[in-house]
């Protein structure tokens, strides 16, 4: 496993493995920049298995920090051209679960960009196709929802960790001759991943909690600022989500907080 992983992250300075059993792995490395590059790009497909890979965190017990919750990537589908702005993305998002990250990628068909979101999704929740928002005018508009890199998934129950074929929801709804349809379709996998662009003084703002260095802090700290302005002129509504367009551009510096552990 170890040989694999150093030749998939290009081989980190001083990388090392150990196996902490029950599917759980801590990884070392030398350098922080690399921690920070690993961590983002979670999650990693590693022999058609998932690899979620966190910041080890002292004491930390791994079931309940890592089996719980996941991050993925998840693209939207169908927004207004005038809604395909961070702030109107993080807002969808919050929907869903915990906002890491969010950002505009370029894509190959259709629609000639979206806005992507990076979130820590309850593993325990269904996925969801799609999002019902109140577009221009108020009318509903229908986003669909995709998801990257997702293996590990079932279309019956519609959660992630397991598939069909070990499906407890479906293996009890045989033996009570009550099989449904599924809940989800493998359609919500997306089968492209688009290339980040950046609007003038627009970058994508990063949730995550290690922000340790001070100086960034205190910079950080108007920034925050702004954003609760900008978000004040966002309205939301249970069911459904009316949401208004900005025009105003977002700041935000990510800095992720040296070893990590991962979840297969």
């Amino acid at each position: 496993m170890g040989n694999a992983l150093k030749a998939i992250w290009e081989n980190p300075e001083g990388f090392s493995v150990s196996d902490k059993g029950d599917n759980s792995f801590q990884f070392f490395f030398n350098k922080e920049v690399d921690v920070l590059r690993i961590e983002r790009g979670s999650p990693w497909l590693f022999k058609d298995y998932e690899l979620h890979v966190k910041r080890w965190k002292k004491n930390q017990n791994c079931n309940e920090e890592i089996i719980s919750n996941c991050s993925v990537w998840v693209q939207f589908w169908g927004l207004p051209e005038s809604f395909k702005t961070l702030e109107v993305g993080r807002k969808l998002e919050e929907k869903l679960g915990t906002v890491l990250e969010v950002g505009k990628f370029q894509m190959r068909d259709r629609e000639t960009r979206i806005v992507k979101n990076k979130i820590n999704i309850d593993v325990a929740r269904k996925v969801r196709d799609q999002l019902i928002v109140a577009g221009p005018n108020k009318k509903e508009v229908e986003v669909a929802l995709r998801y990257e890199r997702l293996e590990n998934f079932c279309t019956y129950c519609a959660k992630l960790g397991h598939e069909v074929k070990n499906c407890q929801d479906l293996l009890k709804d045989t033996k009570s001759d009550m099989v449904k349809e599924d809940d989800i379709g493998k359609f919500v996998k997306a089968s492209q991943v688009g290339t980040q662009i950046y609007s003038e003084g627009e970058r994508t703002f990063n949730n995550s909690t290690q922000n340790q260095n001070k100086a960034t802090q205190r910079k950080k700290k108007s920034v925050l600022n702004c954003l609760l302005e900008e978000f004040a002129g966002m309205s939301m509504q249970e069911g459904k989500q009316s949401l208004k367009p900005q025009d105003t551009g977002n700041r935000a510096a990510p800095e992720l907080p040296q070893s990590a552990n991962s979840r297969t």
